[in-house]
């Protein structure tokens, strides 16, 4: 039964503590809400001790549940409560506070306990390291302005700080937790936390929630999960952290959940998870945001990363979004915004989908990466682009050559001349578009040319002019058919002297011509005429071209064929 304090007399400067002493014999919750005066319900730390340590037994407790249990409500109390080593009696299988106040810090490392639940207390800290719990931990809704310390805490069900205020401690840690081993479930949805809280190290069978959280260390590392192994899902829907989000080379079984997720450091990474594993996917969908870099370069993801609708932005312009040597089945860019700064995915591995469709980047780097298929849209292009050593399996939607040509000219850089043009000449060809793919061969021939200097972009540029880099051979032709008219007419008004009058065939101008034009070709008229005068000149310079022209034909057709 429940004993309100303001029923009892007595001539004792504690009378709380003789409810306390009749509630935990009855085995009922000893309730102090409804006591006349503070003093009337105020408890001593050292009566409270001396009932769990079992040194004051008033009766034979036993709770509803056949279990000796203290349960106290609406209590002030003074002193330090302080279990530190020993813990509690082993008959006392539950420990729980209601609305109580605590002037001083809960104390209990080392200790080992049978549970520990407080709900809307306040209480200036709570030291509970490397405690051994044997029940449920839970901080519900209490105002804690010192903070909670965790480290090495053995929890052999949930730890729970739902609704909880926490504030720094010493080391401005709000809550600190590293190596925390939780058998079940880590709950800290609704937490506001004005200092660091510290969970690198822990490892955690059930879900791990954050969700409506607030962690609040601007300037710095505000929520940290560095090296933690989570066995279930991460649930952060939601959660707001002013500074740094961390879990570097963490490993989560299930799903990391950051939908609605509202992070901010502009000095530095907003969003770290380099070199982390999930085996379930990473959403980060609108109303996600984040000022600051989100760096996940090197994580492993064995499904899919979602950002879609997703506002982010470096306010120094530096990466915003870091994806480097990323692993993951699928990737969504669907209607990302980047504010400011830079995409850079460079030696990604995307197995199936990457979906490029941003509403906004000025500049993506997907150098060396690997994708099945890769879906955009010149509507989603970035200004700039790094597309060097860029491989895929197919490009959706499928554009005309000339459309996808300016999605190449994007990337500025001397090693895009190559590559990236080869990789989609062989993607027309594989859709059985040659035309395509032999546009796309002469666009990296020109590309090619205006890097290049001196003689040798000289003679690329003869390439280009005559047969078009051995893909336009009919340019061979038209040039060659304009030298036989010129020729014609030239020849036709001054015509050659024959060698031997009486042996010479009958001169034809057009013939001579070809003769002078075609290398290893005899018709029969160079040999016997001599041209005159000016035109003396003009037929060397018809065998020089010649020559030129025949070279450039077998040169590019050559290429022409080893490219096709």
């Amino acid at each position: 039964m429940n004993t309100p304090a303001a029923e009892r007399t007595s001539s004792d400067p504690y009378p709380a503590e003789t409810v306390l002493e009749q509630a935990f014999a009855d085995g009922a919750r000893a309730d102090l809400m409804g006591a006349a005066s503070t003093a009337a319900r105020t408890v001593r730390a050292a009566a409270l001790t001396a009932l769990l340590r079992g040194v004051r037994r008033p009766g034979t407790a036993a709770g509803r549940d056949g279990a000796p249990a203290l349960r106290l409500r609406g209590a002030r109390v003074v002193g330090r409560l302080d279990l530190t080593g020993g813990g509690v009696a082993p008959e006392i299988l539950r420990i729980r506070f209601e609305d109580c106040e605590f002037d001083e810090p809960l104390v209990c490392a080392d200790a080992l306990l049978p549970g520990l639940a407080l709900t809307r207390c306040r209480l200036p800290a709570v030291h509970a390291d490397r405690i051994r719990v044997q029940g449920p931990l839970e901080l519900r809704g209490c105002t804690i302005p010192g903070g909670v310390r965790l480290e090495r805490v053995r929890a052999e069900t949930d730890v729970v700080l739902t609704g909880s205020t926490l504030g720094p401690g010493a080391d401005g840690r709000a809550l600190a937790a590293e190596g925390m081993v939780v058998a079940g479930a880590l709950d800290l949805a609704g937490t506001a936390a004005s200092g660091v809280v510290f969970l690198a190290g822990i490892r955690v069978v059930g879900p791990v929630r954050f969700d409506d959280a607030a962690v609040r260390a601007p300037g710095g590392d505000a929520l940290v999960l560095d090296r933690s192994v989570l066995g279930d899902r991460l649930l952060a829907r939601r959660l707001v952290v002013d500074g740094a989000l961390r879990m570097f080379n963490a490993d989560v079984a299930g799903s990391v959940q950051l939908t609605g997720a509202r992070l901010t450091h502009p000095d530095g990474i907003a969003l770290g998870a380099s070199g982390a594993t999930v085996r379930g996917a990473v959403w980060c969908t609108a109303p996600f945001t984040a000022a600051g870099e989100v760096r996940l370069t090197g994580a492993e993801l064995r499904t899919r990363l979602d950002l879609s609708g997703a506002r982010i932005g470096h306010p120094d312009g530096r990466t915003a979004l870091a994806l480097d040597r990323l692993s993951a089945s699928d990737v969504s860019l669907h209607g990302l915004t980047v504010t400011r700064g830079t995409v850079s995915a460079a030696g990604i591995h995307v197995r199936d989908t990457l979906d490029l469709r941003v509403e906004r980047a000025d500049e993506l780097n997907l150098d060396q990466g690997t994708v099945g298929v890769l879906l955009d849209g010149p509507a989603h292009w970035p200004a700039r682009a790094g597309l060097a050593g860029l491989s895929y399996r197919a490009l959706h939607p499928v554009l005309p050559a000339a459309e996808r040509l300016s999605w190449l000219t994007r990337d500025p850089s001397a090693e895009a001349t190559a590559q990236p043009y080869e990789q989609l000449a062989q993607h027309y060809t594989a859709l059985g578009r040659p035309l395509d793919a032999r546009k796309v061969r002469y666009a990296a021939q020109r590309r090619h040319r205006a890097a290049l200097s001196g003689p040798i972009r000289w003679w690329e540029g003869v390439l280009q002019v005559t047969v078009g880099y051995g893909f336009r051979p009919w340019r061979a032709l038209g040039w060659l058919a304009a030298l036989v008219v010129l020729g014609t007419v030239v020849f036709g008004s001054v015509p050659p002297t024959a060698l031997e009058p009486e042996k010479a065939p009958r001169f034809q101008a057009a013939a001579y011509t070809l003769d002078l034009l075609l290398p290893l070709v005899n018709l029969g008229q160079e040999t016997a005429f001599q041209p005159v005068g000016a035109t003396q000149w003009f037929g060397y310079a018809l065998v020089g071209i010649g020559w030129v022209l025949a070279s450039a034909v077998g040169l590019g057709l050559g290429r022409s064929l080893s490219g096709s």
